[in-house]
């Protein structure tokens, strides 16, 4: 009898704790609930022009608010149709009130730093952030996949320590940032673009599917020249030590061997002179922190012009000048994965289609008729 009592208690418990989760979930005024549907939290809503530490301090300062009420809590969940305000001004954080995401390529001259951290002198954004490139990104009738023009230096968007200067940023724009490095002696081909979905496919080097498409070529001169052994040594890999990310945790040194790779001697260029060494040509799957700096330097070369020329099937057609940029054109998004390709029956011709379809109508009649 004490058993049975026992497990009808335990019942009315577990019915009461459901029922209790149930209304607590579908509670539309609750922001902290786990409920079937994916929400975004408060400090991503405004992606598209903040980063999440920024916002972070938006919302210590109180500056940041949801349906008119001061968000006290980041982690706070937003649900559609919720009314985002910073200082006052409505900003647009629903997917589909954010302008089109951007994909840049850009020219990197010598002496600038790939990194969005504005008190690095020299950092991209001082060289990207002008009226051209980032104020008219949701300007769709600005973007020209043909047109190339130099980069002006513009400090529109305040970096961190500038907090109150955070909500003068249009929150119409999206804001970019590079995907992968170049170091600051080196020039060549870098790509943004406010999608982050794109970052890590197109930068992961252990997984086979990607290694193709996430290939750098650089052509690089090397002092004093390197030797046919040398550029076979290369090739094979060398031993470098490098920082990478382990176990959470960020610039770990890890000794390793880089991974086999194509190093081949080119022919001299048209501006070179007849004491000029010929570049060598690089084709990487991997992308260590200055590999083949490092690897040059394990066999007693040292780089002295680094210039990368591919990077994931993208070269520098329509930017040749260093320090200046284009829009990616829809080919191109496509072979980064930005966007999807005409399916197979797309790209057949009409007279292909009306081919197919009569003779699937022939088959069908035989089936039907004998």
């Amino acid at each position: 009898m004490a058993m049975r009592v026992l497990v009808a208690s335990w019942a009315v418990l577990s019915l009461t704790a459901s029922s209790s989760c149930l209304s607590l979930s579908s509670d539309p005024t609750n922001r902290n609930h786990k409920g079937p549907q994916p929400l975004l939290r408060v400090n991503r809503a405004l992606r598209a022009t903040h980063s999440r530490r920024q916002v972070n301090t938006l919302i210590s300062q109180g500056r940041l608010s949801v349906n008119y009420e001061v968000v006290s809590n980041p982690d706070d969940r937003l649900q559609p149709g919720d009314v985002v305000t910073l200082d006052g001004t409505v900003a647009p954080w629903e997917e589909s009130d954010l302008p089109r995401h951007r994909y840049i390529k850009f020219h990197k001259p010598r002496g600038v730093v790939c990194t969005t951290d504005r008190r690095v002198e020299g950092n991209i954004l001082d060289a990207l952030e002008s009226a051209e490139i980032l104020s008219n990104v949701s300007d769709s009738t600005a973007w020209n996949d043909t047109a190339c023009v130099n980069v002006t230096v513009n400090t529109t968007v305040q970096n961190q320590s500038q907090s109150h200067s955070m909500s003068n940023a249009s929150t119409s724009n999206r804001r970019v940032y590079p995907i992968g490095r170049l170091d600051a002696d080196s020039v060549g081909l870098i790509l943004l673009t406010s999608d982050g979905s794109i970052v890590n496919p197109l930068l992961r080097s252990d997984e086979s599917k990607t290694k193709t498409k996430s290939s750098k070529e650089y052509h690089v001169r090397t002092s004093p020249r390197a030797s046919d052994d040398d550029i076979l040594e290369l090739a094979r890999g060398v031993v470098i030590t490098a920082p990478a990310r382990r176990g959470g945790l960020q610039g770990v040194p890890v000794t390793a061997r880089t991974l086999p790779c194509v190093v081949e001697r080119m022919e001299l260029m048209e501006n070179d002179g007849e004491d000029d060494a010929p570049p060598l040509r690089f084709v990487l799957s991997e992308g260590r922190n200055r590999q083949i700096r490092k690897m040059c330097a394990q066999l007693g070369l040292e780089v002295i012009h680094l210039h990368r020329e591919v990077f994931a099937t993208i070269t520098l057609q329509g930017c040749e000048e260093p320090g200046s940029w284009v829009d990616m054109t829809d080919a191109e998004l496509v072979r980064i994965g930005a966007k999807k390709g005409p399916t197979r029956e797309e790209r057949r011709s009409p007279e292909e289609r009306a081919r197919r379809k009569l003779k699937k109508l022939s088959k069908k009649r035989k089936k039907r008729f004998g």
